[in-house]
């Protein structure tokens, strides 16, 4: 997907074009979801995130930022997720147990020229060619304001953000769910402060409807849920930091084959999902268990906006999120697997201990 004109005359050829963003192009967005056969026309890293972008110039425009704050505000929203692994989210959990770094670490290292990615060789140059700090692109990025402006990097890491906003609809297309569609304007701003603009409120109310069923019908289908189990056993064994020498080039291609013989194995390729079961507790018969940490997201609609709009203090009141572990297991000992997740026979009164368990929580798309 070649970014938009407007973008480059933004931000820059040089940073568009730049092996770090261009690298987003060969990481898939829904990882092994790609494998359901319900998923259609799968999207990349690079199309979220320059659909990310895209929304941070439309709705920074739209808020009236001076040209400076906007053109960092975008290239924060471009580079956000620029330290993802391959396959995305999918194998993350391997890949952190194996490297020590979650991709947020990696982006900053990618962004500031720190960590394991040293500076001649990030976007540190790039950044400072098209005349952006990186220091203030990923405070943006990180949420570290100064608490004298506007306090863009709520709109990358709000309930409400743009983040979300491209992801929950990206997925739903990919999967042939009905999204919705956003309108010119759903921020505003009076000062210092954000609001979500109250003619917004309706269709945002049925963004996050929207957002809990993707989870509940496309996130947590159980076929993915062990895959990604798999594969990410797979990972922690077989990567190591040598990866950071060519992290540039990291791309799906190096998790190709693992990921075609766990998604077969799994059902995922054939979309199996009646092959396992989820329950609240975990099954007393033979067969091995994934635990994974399963979100409902719901609307307070007590918690009313004012005259101006819903502030940013009551975006997290009025959309909310419930979790609830759940443990993914074969229906049938003919589909047992070998999983990652260690676990021992006996069943303890005692459910604390399962929620901790690495990978457990799943993805935040």
């Amino acid at each position: 997907m070649p970014p938009p004109p407007a973008l480059v005359r933004l931000l820059g050829a040089p940073l568009l074009d730049s092996p770090w963003v261009q690298r987003l192009g060969r990481v898939s967005f829904l990882g092994t979801l790609d494998w359901h056969p319900r998923s259609h026309d799968p999207a990349t890293r690079l199309d979220h995130s320059l659909g990310v972008a895209a929304l941070g110039h439309r709705f920074g425009a739209a808020l009236d930022l001076a040209e400076g704050d906007l053109r960092h505000f975008v290239a924060a929203c471009l580079l956000h997720d620029i330290g993802h692994f391959p396959l995305s989210h999918a194998a993350e959990p391997g890949f952190e147990r194996a490297l020590g770094v979650a991709h947020h670490g990696v982006s900053e290292w990618i962004v500031l020229g720190n960590g394991a990615i040293p500076e001649p060789l990030s976007l540190r140059p790039v950044l400072q060619q098209v005349d952006l700090d990186p220091e203030r692109v990923w405070a943006i990025i990180g949420g570290a304001g100064d608490g004298r402006a506007l306090d863009l990097s709520a709109l990358l890491l709000a309930p409400i953000n743009l983040d979300t906003l491209d992801g929950i609809v990206r997925t739903a297309r990919t999967f042939g769910r009905a999204g919705v569609r956003l309108p010119r304007a759903v921020f505003v701003r009076r000062g210092r402060e954000l609001l979500i603009d109250p003619d917004a409120l309706p269709v945002i109310d049925r963004f996050w409807a929207l957002k809990d069923r993707i989870y509940s019908e496309v996130i947590n289908l159980p076929s993915n849920i062990v895959c990604e189990a798999e594969l990410s056993r797979a990972v922690a064994d077989a990567f190591d930091q040598r990866v950071f020498a060519r992290f540039a080039e990291f791309d799906d291609a190096a998790l190709r084959g693992l990921a075609d013989a766990h998604a077969r194995r799994s059902g995922l390729s054939e979309g199996q999902d009646e092959r396992f079961q989820s329950t609240r507790v975990p099954p007393t018969g033979e067969g091995d268990v994934v635990p994974r940490v399963h979100k409902r997201y719901f609307v307070d609609p007590s918690v009313a906006p004012g005259p101006h709009g819903l502030p940013r203090p009551q975006w997290s009141r009025r959309y909310r999120h419930s979790r609830q572990l759940a443990f993914v297991s074969p229906r049938h000992a003919a589909a047992q697997l070998s999983l990652p997740i260690a676990v021992d026979d006996h069943v303890h009164e005692d459910m604390s201990r399962w929620t901790v368990m690495p990978g457990a929580e799943g993805p935040e798309i």
